[in-house]
């Protein structure tokens, strides 16, 4: 049999450069020559003579070997060719489907839904620092519109300030003043500076921020902004309120004026008249805003959405704090000047207050929070004001002042007090996904699960869209260890591996099995509320997701390795190859068990079982699977390390198995996706409440703030006539 043997690697010598082909016709040969020998034995002739004479039959090996490797050449070059456009075309496809993947992935992250600010009443997500680098290759912003966006990112703040604490804002201040340096005479971006300047600027000298202020205000003489900016930072430095002790923590906290330099105070104030009597006060976050936005482009998915929403708070300075600062501090200091005897300084001070609160409200920043400081400064006039004219001797004044500072609180404390009643009630945002629920409940209205469902459902899918590409990274990884064992496997049999070709059925079979309808499946029935839970919000339909998401990232591997090793089998055995004893019935009972129990937790309706049954069935199916997964990984090890006899069947199995993947991969990312996109860009654009408004975070939120707006807005006009 070794001179059988090395006959037929004599005969098919020519078709070495295809290990497949040559063990094909190898084996073929070998089944033509045993029936000779056969026969030749079956006519009286002993062994060796009977091999002789069927090698005659075949005639000169070299011969042989010429014949067989001119037949096959034309298919062995056809396989050569699909390998080396595998090799051209395939991998650059999975790489550029890797980074799609990452992309998506890296849009889910813990800034973006767990750094949670709280301002008042209303809820946001924040960022403060944008990604550096982004995986998303369709990302195709311009440098200018890089700056505009973000700033300069690469500019660094002075390296003595790291040890003083967080230096984030200091980060921001010099991205923002980039933008300004690259517009020297755009008045958006100076505000914008000066903005990041006051706000985000705890350290550095005073005198160098006014001399800042005094610069950007030299292109908008007549914005009242840099003046309350100028008296707003001055105060900081002038005076302070301090928290007198309380016996009960439930009562309101009452405070102590205390004065730290008089000469401050002064020239705070001077800013402050100065700005009074300017034409209007803009801080241009309105216009910053839409450049920004029409940068971004339409919304049309939540990375989309998130990315503006953090760049709405980057533009969102709370410069109101300094406008909240006037308001406690300007009634001290004209007490102040009553006490000295200056009433007629005093008075001119304390008339003021109505214009102050034009410009504060007339300013083009709608946001909630700026709502709610102009009321809060018209609560402090009217609790501080009034007594200041009865010092005056102004009765009638101070009542006609309390009157007018409480009209202008009223559509405030109107709109609290339906909001505490709201509060009391049911939202019905447990039909609504996760911003909705962050973003929704401070707003003091009651929603429809249909009003919902658009916000609710896009969530929905671009959580899909987080498990396609977290199924793409889990197939690319194992592609990864597929070339790798490929490379070992062929290092420890010193000969090249099976690139194991199957015919282009078997591949459409092996990609409609094992990817087409799980995953077809898989979206069919989450079109079902009753079975997917979608009718409800993701948080309180979370266990179900969980294993939902968790049902199709494990299955797809799976039924794709099993599809891949039955077919290398059945292949092997065809040519011969020894081939390992299969890792046992158990292992797969204990896989189908645990993919059952999953299937059970993901489309069992809620109804059914409470929610603690619901995650015992999540964690026990998790754990079984986890078993299995475990012991199939063993068994690979095993093979890998200690049986070289496999090298031939392991390696043609991680070569098959890192080709089908690449495969799996290109299907995710160019069927599925795009499906996904489109489905999530639907939603959006159907979406009445929380996507597509212009002015703020949230289409509901714009209403509230402009319905408030309009009604303070009335409520001046009135109290001027």
């Amino acid at each position: 049999m070794d001179k059988l043997n090395q006959s037929l690697d004599l005969f098919t010598e020519g078709l070495r450069s295809d290990p497949e082909i040559r063990l094909d016709i190898r084996k073929e040969l070998q089944s033509h020559l045993e029936e000779k020998i056969a026969e030749e034995t079956a006519q009286g002739h002993s062994n060796e003579e009977s091999l002789e004479l069927a090698l005659k039959t075949f005639g000169s090996p070299v011969e042989v070997a010429d014949g067989l490797a001119a037949a096959n050449r034309r298919r062995m070059n056809f396989r050569a060719r699909m390998r080396l456009l595998a090799g051209a075309l395939l991998i650059p496809a999975v790489i550029i489907c890797a980074f799609v993947s990452l992309g998506m992935a890296s849009s889910f992250s813990l800034l973006d839904f767990a750094i949670l600010y709280r301002h008042g009443p209303y809820l946001f997500v924040f960022s403060e620092t944008p990604p550096s680098f982004s995986f998303d290759i369709l990302c195709h912003y311009t440098p200018e519109q890089k700056l505009i966006l973000y700033g300069d990112r690469t500019r660094k703040t002075n390296v003595e300030l790291h040890s003083l604490g967080d230096c984030t804002g200091e980060y921001n201040i010099e991205w923002q003043k980039a933008i300004w340096e690259r517009f020297p005479d755009n008045k958006i971006y100076a505000a914008n500076y000066i903005l990041a300047l006051v706000i985000g600027d705890r350290y550095r000298d005073r005198n160098f921020i006014l001399t800042e202020i005094t610069r950007a205000s030299q292109i908008d003489q007549d914005n009242a902004l840099y003046n309350y900016l100028a008296a707003g930072v001055i105060l900081d430095d002038a005076c302070r309120e301090v928290e007198l002790p309380r016996e009960d923590r439930k009562t309101e906290p009452q405070y102590r004026f205390e004065l730290k330099d008089r000469v401050l105070l002064e020239e705070a104030m001077r800013e402050y008249l100065t700005g009074i009597n300017k034409k209007y006060c803009r801080s241009y976050i309105t216009e910053l805003l839409k450049q920004r936005m029409q940068i971004i482009g339409e919304i049309d998915s939540l990375p989309k959405y998130l990315e503006r929403m953090n760049i709405e708070i980057q533009s969102f300075m709370p410069h109101w704090t300094c406008n909240r600062n006037i308001g406690k501090y300007m009634p001290e200091y004209a007490s102040i000047l009553i006490k000295e005897g200056k009433k007629q300084e005093a008075l001119q001070c304390l008339n003021t207050w109505k214009q102050f609160l034009r410009h504060v409200n007339s300013d083009d920043g709608d946001w909630l929070f700026s709502v709610l400081v102009t009321t809060c400064i018209a609560a402090t006039d009217a609790k501080k004001l009034p007594p200041l004219y009865e010092k005056l001797g102004m009765t009638e004044v101070a009542k006609t002042t309390a009157l007018n500072a409480e009209l202008l609180c009223k559509p405030v404390s109107e709109w609290k007090s339906k909001q505490r009643q709201m509060n009391a009630a049911s939202h019905g945002l447990d039909r609504g996904g996760i911003l909705a629920n962050m973003l929704l409940p401070a707003l003091g209205h009651e929603f429809t699960s249909e009003e919902l469902a658009p916000e609710r459902y896009a969530e929905y899918v671009f959580f899909q869209k987080i498990t396609l590409a977290l199924i793409n990274l889990v197939l690319i990884a194992g592609m990864i260890i597929a070339i790798g064992a490929a490379l070992y496997w062929r290092f420890r049999s010193r000969s090249r591996l099976l690139l194991l070709a199957p015919p282009p059925l078997t591949v459409l079979k092996f990609l409609g099995i094992g990817v087409i309808l799980p995953c077809v499946t898989y979206f069919a029935l989450l079109q079902i509320e009753l079975l997917s839970g979608y009718n409800y919000g993701i948080t309180a339909n979370f266990p179900r997701f969980i294993a939902q998401t968790g049902l199709l990232l494990l299955f797809i591997p799976f039924i794709i390795l099993m599809l891949v090793g039955n077919y290398v089998t059945a292949r092997c055995c065809e040519l011969g190859v020894v081939i390992p004893l299969p890792s046992g019935k158990v292992t797969k009972i204990v896989a189908m068990t645990g993919f059952g129990l999953l299937g059970i937790t993901a489309f069992t309706p809620l109804s059914v079982f409470p929610s603690q049954i619901v995650y015992s069935i999540l964690i026990a199916g998790a754990t079984i699977l986890a078993v299995a997964i475990i012991s199939q990984v063993v068994h690979w090890i095993r093979l890998l390390f200690f049986y070289r006899q496999y090298s031939i069947y392991c390696g043609g199995s991680a070569r098959m198995v890192m080709l089908t993947f690449a495969l799996a991969v290109l299907v995710m990312t160019c069927v599925f996706r795009p499906v996904l996109d489109w489905r999530e860009a639907e939603f959006i654009r159907q979406d009445k409440i929380m996507f597509g408004s212009e002015d703020g975070c949230t289409k509901i939120e714009n209403d509230v703030i402009k319905e408030l707006k309009s009604a303070i807005n009335q409520a001046l006009a009135k109290i001027s006539k």
